[in-house]
């Protein structure tokens, strides 16, 4: 399970502008993952991120207590008007989202198994952003995951 991102997200306007820029350059983020029956533990992650023409590229390395590091890779491009679509290296399939203001909510189904909902806002000054996961299975929350993203440069 992870969160951030975390990166991703590109509330993508035009590239270089709006809150996508939020992602461009280095971030980090902590925050707790709670898993139904099995309690809290504390996840950190890293991520650099940068513009490819309309489409957000982000490279992050996640720290799960109890478990080793791992990395994801981050494709996101705005599909028209408020869509999102794209791709997470640990997603089964296409990641799709909408934005709305400073807020993207993405969705996608982890190679594991579980569906995620994942609401990413920024933060007013535009130095933080709140990150919300919500992991789904046979209908079911299973785990949340809820960080706090700040701009390093």
């Amino acid at each position: 399970m992870i969160p951030t991102i975390i990166g991703f997200l590109l509330m993508l306007q035009a590239p270089g502008t709006g809150p996508e820029r939020f992602f461009v350059g280095r971030t980090e983020g902590s925050g707790t993952v709670h898993v139904m029956l099995s309690g809290r533990h504390s996840v950190h992650d890293r991520g650099a991120g940068r513009m490819v023409g309309d489409t957000l590229v982000l490279q992050q390395i996640v720290e799960e207590e109890g478990k080793p590091a791992r990395r994801r890779s981050w494709r996101l491009t705005r599909a028209g008007g408020n869509a999102i679509t794209g791709t997470i290296s640990d997603a089964r399939g296409p990641v799709t989202g909408t934005v709305s203001g400073d807020t993207i909510t993405l969705r996608y189904r982890m190679t594991e198994g579980p569906s995620v909902v994942q609401t990413i806002t920024l933060n007013p000054g535009g130095r933080t952003a709140r990150n919300r996961m919500t992991f789904r299975r046979f209908g079911m929350n299973v785990a949340t995951v809820e960080t706090t993203i700040r701009r390093v440069d």
